[in-house]
């Protein structure tokens, strides 16, 4: 029997961006979640950030890149998405780190909801800078 637990990431910065993530624990051990947080720069700051919980800092980074390539895409928003489709998601997102990330399979997170949009006309604002050449 899989040990699943649903967690939220979110990016209340930018429109309250937020993904949920299904996650199989008997998958994403400590063990392999020491071996993806190690790979990438920075592993002990986030670590920190995370009380030492290595399992939590990595499905933090993996719901973060899940909101960035939805941003980069244009925007996804789904919900209640079955955790087949959920898998093909996540492997979308692990497929674009390039390297570092085990197949979503053996990774254990499944995608199951996004709502993040792009950034759009009316998120940013124009202004000159005093003395540049137009």
């Amino acid at each position: 029997m899989s040990n699943l637990k649903t967690y939220t990431v979110k990016a209340s910065w930018f429109n309250d961006a937020e993904v949920t993530l299904q996650v199989d624990h008997d998958l994403l051990t400590p063990e392999l979640a020491k071996e993806i947080n190690d790979f990438w720069s920075d592993a002990s700051y986030r670590l920190r950030q995370e009380d030492q919980d290595v399992v939590r800092v990595v499905i933090r980074m993996f719901g973060a890149r899940t909101i960035s390539l939805a941003m980069e895409q244009g925007g996804w928003s789904f919900s209640k998405q079955s955790s087949v489709v959920g898998l093909r998601t996540a492997q979308d997102v692990v497929d674009s780190f390039s390297e570092g990330w085990p197949k979503a399979e053996e990774l254990g997170i499944s995608v199951i909801h996004v709502d993040a949009d792009s950034v759009g006309f009316d998120d940013v604002e124009l202004e000159a800078i005093e003395g540049s050449a137009a």
